[in-house]
């Protein structure tokens, strides 16, 4: 592969060979072990590593806080106020050392193959794990506000200073832009608002037949307006440091070859390596233990069944079936146990969708007195008039003859007719023919 000046690639990679494809599972599987890995983490390492990161990263050495689960961040959060919070933690690092191999490694690969890559080596545990550091700090939406507003002029000022080597590299080469340059320096000082409205209209003339300012200021304003609001903080945050897969850019590097920053990423290898959770924030990092029990189903999504699917060494403690995360009340029970009641009482339309796929059909359309609607030998078509689902509930229900046993079988609710119904689930073999052939 060949440069132009040692930055520009001349060709993308636009695609795999066989021998390519053949290793993506490897990379993936690589990997996943170290992200559902519950081997305690070495504190000592686990600080080198950051220290690494940040020195990779150009920051200075941070503040380490070690936090035994995300549940400990509430303590740290709600007994502090927003000033005395910014002043111990700094702003977010919303550009981490993966978004940075991302950048480098996606300008030397097609946008299409990029894509794909993205959607072969998925990084779904971490990513799923992001969403106990959101539980952690739901309970204080108020004061991340408040947070919120603090850190805007420190994330203002990260923005700038990402994007003002290749910004004052391209005013440079314009006349006036030295001027324009220390206009631009002054950027953190006026949140969120467009640079024009701080240039004398005689002086923006002026400089405006030199360089474009209103692409300027849309290259400054874009990145404001995709950091989202406080509620999403965390989530906004998680998505920057996730940008692309870890596996993803070791495939990149080791595989396709492409051209990286080699310390940056020995940096984010260690990280990922010897840490477990981590939250980069320009004063202090903080690096979570990993749990002591990580329980996954056959689709690597968090799960289990009358227990936790998560659980750190301080009893915090995460239920989920089947990826989705649930409240206590249910994660302690075994779905047997669940009851078909909580089907009414359920207000969350994701957790009654759980609660109906643990209980199953057969249970529900003998507690909730199904209508029926129609029958055809041992098969019945019935309705569940409750609303507890988005859309109607029919069911096609069979009693086997010798054991009386129940099945239950939900179809589209536009079906009226059981043989009808009958005819949907052998996917569209008609009955009398289904029994023909069987």
């Amino acid at each position: 592969m060949n440069l132009w000046d040692g930055a520009m690639w001349q060709t993308k990679i636009e695609n795999l060979s066989a021998e390519q494809k053949a290793l993506i599972p490897i990379y993936r599987e690589k990997w996943h072990k170290n992200m559902v890995s519950t081997y305690p983490i070495d504190r000592q390492r686990a600080a080198n590593a950051v220290k690494a990161a940040y020195s990779a990263m150009e920051k200075r050495e941070p503040e380490i806080l070690f936090i035994s689960s995300p549940d400990a961040i509430k303590e740290i959060v709600g007994s502090r106020s927003p000033q005395r919070l910014v002043q111990m933690l700094g702003t977010p690092l919303l550009t981490s050392l993966q978004v940075q191999l991302s950048e480098e490694i996606e300008s030397q690969i097609d946008e299409q193959l990029w894509l794909k890559l993205e959607n072969d080596l998925p990084n779904e545990e971490l990513l799923q794990l992001m969403f106990i550091w959101q539980d952690a700090l739901a309970e204080h939406a108020e004061l991340l506000g408040e947070l919120w507003v603090q850190w805007q002029g420190g994330i203002v000022r990260q923005i700038w200073e990402q994007q003002q080597k290749q910004l004052r590299q391209q005013l440079i080469e314009f006349p006036g832009g030295d001027p324009l340059i220390r206009f631009g320096d002054l950027i953190w000082q006026q949140v969120g608002q467009p640079l024009s409205q701080h240039i004398e209209v005689n002086i923006r003339q002026h400089l405006s037949s030199y360089f474009p300012i209103r692409e300027w200021e849309e290259q400054i304003k874009q990145p404001l307006e995709q950091i989202g609001d406080a509620i999403g903080l965390v989530s906004n945050i998680s998505q920057n440091l996730m940008a692309s897969s870890i596996e993803m850019l070791d495939y990149c590097i080791s595989v396709l070859e492409c051209s990286y920053n080699e310390n940056k990423w020995q940096a984010l290898q260690g990280l990922v390596k010897e840490c477990g959770f981590v939250l980069p924030l320009e004063n202090t990092c903080l690096v979570c233990d990993r749990p002591i029990k990580l329980s996954l189903d056959e689709q690597n999504r968090f799960h289990a069944e009358g227990g936790s699917a998560i659980r750190f060494i301080d009893g915090y403690r995460i239920y989920a079936y089947h990826g989705v995360k649930l409240p206590e009340k249910y994660g302690l029970l075994h779905p047997e146990r669940w009851q078909v009641r909580w089907l009414l009482e359920e207000e969350n339309a994701e957790l009654r969708r759980v609660l109906i796929q643990g209980i199953g059909y057969s249970r529900i359309c003998q507690e909730l007195q199904a209508v029926e609607l129609d029958s055809w030998r041992e098969y019945t078509l019935l309705r569940i008039d409750n609303d507890i689902d988005v859309e109607p509930i029919y069911l096609l229900k069979m009693t086997c003859p010798s054991t009386n046993y129940i099945h239950a079988t939900r179809v589209p609710p536009d079906i009226s007719k059981a043989r009808e119904a009958i005819t949907w689930v052998n996917w569209g073999v008609d009955p009398e023919e289904f029994m023909v052939e069987t």
